[in-house]
């Protein structure tokens, strides 16, 4: 059984002065969803593992215009809960909050919010509520893969047993240690897929 639906979606839309008559849905370029095989980047060609989560980059409005996130978009947590560890990404920083839930098997879950630039005096240990502001999305110009500025959301179930010193992205893939399931699950709101990678996916 999943989690209960949350109001992810309508607080960074909220927190981020997008505004509920403009915002319809996200959109996703192929690669962008949770356990794609593909890249939605570069050569858009095969990842080297399954997607391990939601890649939020565009959003469509209510006239069917696309947008973009950028750095400065505010990235809220999507329940209570506890950060339990923080490390460098491909693009940024990862934050990995800890969650209560009861009916899982050591009564928590995890949200890991990654290429971003956490919020200053963020630390392992602290207490957040949903709805806080814990980053931004990370500027991704430097980025040797030219890719767009984009949140990457994973949510799973951590192993009895996992210790979250020196937690890195390897331990996110393994399902020894975290069971990943699909944001979209559990995220409130609509989303589309789209067809084709539109010029709002491409680099800069």
């Amino acid at each position: 059984m999943r989690p209960a639906k949350n109001r992810f979606t309508e607080i960074l839309v909220e927190a981020n002065r997008i505004g509920a008559a403009t915002f319809k849905c996200w959109a996703f370029c192929p690669g962008m969803q949770f356990n794609s095989p593909h890249k939605w980047w570069g050569d858009h060609g095969q990842r080297d593992f399954p997607h391990e989560g939601v890649d939020f980059c565009l959003y469509e409005d209510r006239t069917g215009q696309l947008h973009r996130l950028d750095e400065n978009t505010r990235i809220p947590v999507l329940a209570d809960g506890v950060v339990r560890a923080m490390f460098k990404d491909y693009l940024g920083q990862a934050v990995i909050i800890e969650h209560e839930y009861a009916q899982s098997e050591n009564g928590t879950y995890l949200s890991i919010y990654a290429h971003t630039q956490p919020r200053e005096g963020l630390r392992p240990g602290a207490t957040v509520r949903a709805g806080d502001i814990i980053a931004t999305i990370a500027d991704t110009r430097s980025s040797k893969a030219k890719i767009l500025p984009h949140l990457h959301l994973s949510l799973g179930y951590p192993s009895p047993g996992l210790v979250y010193e020196n937690f890195v992205w390897n331990i996110m893939r393994d399902p020894e240690r975290v069971s990943l399931m699909d944001p979209l699950d559990v995220i409130e709101g609509t989303w589309q897929a789209l067809d084709l990678p539109p010029t709002a996916c491409l680099e800069r």
